[in-house]
């Protein structure tokens, strides 16, 4: 079993699989994402075949600092927990970090995505606040709604 990424600009792989990625965007908005000259997007395949995908955006580009926000990071169920996600992310600071410039990268997550939190801490991520009641959930399994947790993390900062 070999995986490997692709950075891409097509918004038609996402479409495809957005109901099983649980990605609530309109086919609109990810269209708009795609057409973001500002956004990388990268997809992951594991023997040729699509199985996760991290889209995100640069927030503020200058000559030593780039932010950057990720906006989604999912992987087919069926490959979940097998660290994926962990190798997709790792790819990104990789692409993100070519320049050696300072990086600032964000994220947030429902508190209630303990593996998510887990897997974002192991990278080095820091939980730096909290919005709550941010997520409504559409769960009968859930309350209705629940805390984001925003995380960021840097790499090659400024002394």
């Amino acid at each position: 079993m070999t995986y490997s990424f692709k950075k891409t600009n097509s918004s038609y792989f996402l479409i495809q699989y957005k109901e099983p990625l649980e990605i609530s965007w309109s086919n609109d908005s990810i269209d708009k994402h795609f057409d973001n000259k500002k956004s990388i997007n990268i997809e992951m395949s594991l023997d040729s075949n699509f199985i996760g995908v991290l889209i995100g955006h640069y927030l503020y580009q200058s000559s030593d600092l780039d932010e950057f926000e990720i906006l989604h990071i999912a992987i087919l169920p069926k490959f979940r927990n097998r660290g994926f996600a962990l190798n997709l992310m790792k790819e990104l600071e990789k692409l993100l970090n070519i320049n050696k410039k300072s990086l600032k990268i964000f994220l947030e997550v429902s508190s209630f995505n303990k593996f998510a939190i887990k897997l974002y801490e192991k990278l080095g991520y820091k939980a730096y606040n909290e919005r709550k009641n941010y997520y409504r959930s559409k769960s009968i399994n859930a309350p209705n709604t629940q805390d984001a947790i925003l995380f960021a993390k840097s790499l090659n900062a400024i002394k």
